[in-house]
């Protein structure tokens, strides 16, 4: 199951940073608990890549501002005459990691919208979370809606699901490498930087006071239950960073789903694979 290529390496943390917590949280747990919490909030930004400019370029765009955060969020829209869809990036990502499925759509003459999540990509903010991810979502969906075909990819699979479970508008959904359980995200990143069950706890319980959401009860298999859109779940064998199990467990969940599983795509180069976009396109299109 483990795939070493350069398509599937997991997230690396660098020596300085796991210093700096363990330094921390020997002095006091609670302190090394914040400076965890503000890593595990705050996503990486990359210098878009060559292959995404065009996209980018093509789009029109603007910001809008989230009532509930006061933030602006990028947004990002391709105009066509077809059906509306909108496609929601995962962590660290931005919105024009969809370039080659957003490309193809606009070939089908797609009405194509996205948005870069608060704290990501050109957007604004520092630090983020998963159910401010999903008030985002769901005011998004709301100013451009209605929208009836929703692709999520990782964390914006989650929160995709999440707003279908509420939003009974949506048609069709797509759920590429979708986490399921919040909780399992928070205990690989405990893990990853070897933090003490003390400090994990008070972890946990800060992002319960500063979200207003038990992290247990985060659960795509869960509330995903009464989803009525039609749905294909997408996840690769090989993903190491999002257990393809996770996504089976979505897929088992949702009474109307469809389980595409690749091989050796890992959790990245499956939204540039072509068999994958045209699997995507075949749901989208047909009934």
């Amino acid at each position: 199951m483990e795939n070493k290529s350069k398509h599937n390496q997991g997230v690396v943390v660098p020596k300085l940073l796991l210093f700096s917590i363990h330094l921390m949280e020997f002095i006091s747990p609670y302190w090394g608990m914040r400076l965890a919490a503000f890593l595990f909030s705050k996503p990486f930004k990359y210098k878009r890549p060559e292959r995404e400019v065009s996209v980018y370029k093509e789009a029109k765009k603007f910001s809008y501002q989230i009532n509930k955060s006061y933030r602006y969020v990028a947004c990002y829209q391709w105009e066509g005459s077809g059906p509306k869809i909108l496609f929601v990036h995962g962590w660290s990502s931005r919105a024009t990691n969809f370039y080659k499925i957003i490309s193809r759509f606009r070939e089908l003459n797609y009405n194509v919208y996205a948005y870069d999540a608060l704290a990501h990509g050109e957007s604004e903010g520092l630090t983020t979370n998963i159910p401010e991810m999903i008030d985002t979502l769901e005011e998004m969906m709301t100013y451009w809606g209605p929208i009836e075909i929703l692709v999520g990819y990782s964390g914006g699979a989650f929160s995709s699901a999440y707003v279908a479970a509420h939003n009974h508008s949506i048609k069709k959904l797509v759920l590429i490498s979708p986490f399921d359980k919040v909780i399992t995200v928070f205990e690989k990143y405990f893990k990853m930087i070897s933090l003490g069950a003390k400090a994990s706890q008070l972890m946990l319980d800060y992002f319960t006071k500063k979200t207003g959401h038990q992290v247990e009860e985060l659960s795509a298999s869960q509330f995903s239950k009464v989803i009525k859109a039609k749905t294909l779940v997408i996840h690769d064998k090989n993903d190491r960073e999002v257990d393809v199990c996770e996504g089976i467990n979505i897929n088992n969940s949702i009474s109307n789903s469809n389980l595409l599983l690749t091989e050796g795509l890992g959790h990245r180069r499956i939204l540039r694979d072509s068999s994958v976009i045209q699997s995507l396109e075949f749901f989208v299109l047909n009934d």
